[in-house]
C-alpha cells in the first residue's frame, strides 16, 4: 500500500481551525476542532492523489511546498491509500 507525505499548514480561526496542505493543490478545509480538521485534510488528500493515480497521472503536487504564514503550525503526515 502506497503512503504519500501530506504537509499540513493549521491556523485557528474564529470559531475553530483552518488548514491547506502545502505540498499538494486545492486541499484545504475548516473544522470545529484540530482533530475533525485533520480527518478532513486527510480524507480529501486521499481523494486527490488516488483520482490522479487511477487517471494515470501524478497529483498536483507542489514544490517545493508553500511556506507556513504567520500563526500557522506545520505538520507532516504519511498517508497511506
Amino acid at each position: 500500500m502506497p503512503a504519500f507525505g501530506c504537509t499540513v499548514l493549521i491556523s485557528r480561526e474564529a470559531g475553530g481551525f483552518q488548514g491547506r496542505v502545502a505540498n499538494l493543490k486545492g486541499v484545504t478545509a475548516s473544522a470545529a476542532s484540530q482533530r475533525e480538521l485533520l480527518a478532513a485534510i486527510v480524507k480529501q488528500f486521499k481523494a486527490v492523489v488516488a483520482e490522479s493515480l487511477a487517471a494515470g497521472g501524478e497529483p498536483e503536487w507542489i514544490d517545493p511546498p508553500l511556506e507556513k504564514e504567520p500563526g500557522e503550525q506545520k505538520l507532516f503526515l504519511p498517508v497511506h491509500l
